[in-house]
């Protein structure tokens, strides 16, 4: 069994159990080529001159702005979509020979590109947060618009449907969006009609298998909070907020030059976690939680837990429309002739149609899984 997938922005390939980095030769191309020409213009804004023009630049480096969306099997290939820089893309890239040139199917300047499925040539694709099918020639017929988002194509195992994921944007008193639900699209037809809706839960990466299952994911609805902060508080504490700015500059200084803080009580750690990074600060606060969620799964006893929270589940939805949770703590999953592959952040697990769980690899974080036949 060959299993395509993403995991922390790379693509992979799981053959039989074994894990193998799959290049990708694009997003290498656009790198090297931005950074080429931002190290050919570096030369006008270094140096005294650039100084005294107050002309200093900074290239990041340009495999910041690459970001890998979406794999689908596409026969006996894969089809996989990009952002690099402005530009969204989707190319075809080859399994037996991954270092082969790939082939290409679209590129659009300023469009972006999500989730990906493949089925018999047509390509039901995220474009700019809405449902899109693509052929191979890169033409493509936009399906949904307004103030919704889509996420997760997938064409249904029984017919020429298209289901997704579709959250509603607050316009006005508030802000983020609503609990997400799925949809059901049939072009042929020119209908759209919602499947499940949940009051207070997101239902996310819906699927169908030839016996008529249904399957998402279903998590608690978290409301995303205004950013903005009032005006009249900001007035209110811009004093307090000086007040600590001043003393938390003297107390830097005085770390730095003096080796110790004004304030006795504050541990040399203290000073360390404030020196960096929000990404570093981000990455080990998810860390604490995978931790703390593994050991809950494990406690719980699961055969296999996971590094995800246990109210985010894998359901199933019979044809007689019974409900069955198959898995607890899922990062992503996928359908296949064996019954369902399941990641929980830490490995891929064969769930078969018995329900008996079977660890297939080890693999961190696999997300987006696509299965070869």
């Amino acid at each position: 069994m060959k299993i395509v997938y993403i995991s922390d922005n790379n693509m992979f390939l799981c053959n039989e159990g074994k894990i193998a980095a799959l290049p990708c030769e694009r997003a290498e191309k656009y790198t090297d080529t931005v950074n080429e020409i931002n190290k050919n213009k570096e030369w006008k804004h270094t140096g005294a001159g650039a100084m005294f023009r107050e002309d200093i630049s900074y290239y990041p480096d340009a495999s910041q702005f690459v970001k890998i969306n979406g794999v689908s099997a596409a026969k006996d290939d894969f089809i996989y979509s990009a952002i690099l820089g402005e530009m969204g893309a989707i190319y075809r890239k080859s399994v037996e020979s991954p270092k082969a040139p790939e082939g290409h199917i679209y590129t659009g300047m300023n469009r972006n590109i999500g989730s990906i499925a493949y089925k018999d040539g047509r390509i039901a694709a995220i474009l700019d947060g809405h449902l899109a099918i693509f052929d191979e020639r890169g033409d493509y017929n936009e399906l949904t618009d307004g103030h919704s988002k889509e996420d997760s194509p997938y064409w249904s195992a029984t017919d020429d449907r298209i289901f997704c994921s579709t959250r509603g944007l607050a316009l006005e008193g508030g802000s983020g969006f609503s609990a997400s639900s799925i949809l059901v699209v049939d072009e042929s037809a020119g209908t759209i009609d919602t499947l499940f809706a949940e009051e207070g839960n997101d239902l996310l990466e819906p699927k169908n298998d030839a016996d008529g299952n249904y399957y998402f994911i279903r998590q608690p609805y978290k409301q995303e909070k205004d950013a903005r902060e009032p005006v009249w508080k900001s007035v209110l504490l811009f004093p307090a907020r000086l007040i600590k700015a001043i003393f938390g500059f003297i107390n830097a200084f005085s770390v730095l030059f003096g080796g110790e803080p004004l304030r006795k009580s504050q541990r040399k750690g203290d000073v360390k976690s404030k020196n960096k990074s929000a990404r570093e600060l981000y990455l080990e606060e998810r860390l604490r939680e995978a931790e703390k969620n593994e050991k809950e799964n494990a406690a719980a006893g699961d055969k296999n837990p996971g590094i995800f929270p246990r109210n985010r589940v894998l359901v199933r939805i019979s044809p007689d429309e019974t409900e069955t949770v198959l898995c607890k703590g899922v990062l992503d999953y996928t359908v296949c002739n064996e019954g369902i592959i399941c990641s929980n952040g830490k490995e891929l697990i064969l769930i078969d149609k018995n329900g008996s769980e079977k660890v297939i690899a080890k693999a961190e974080l696999a997300e987006k899984l696509s299965v070869i036949n």
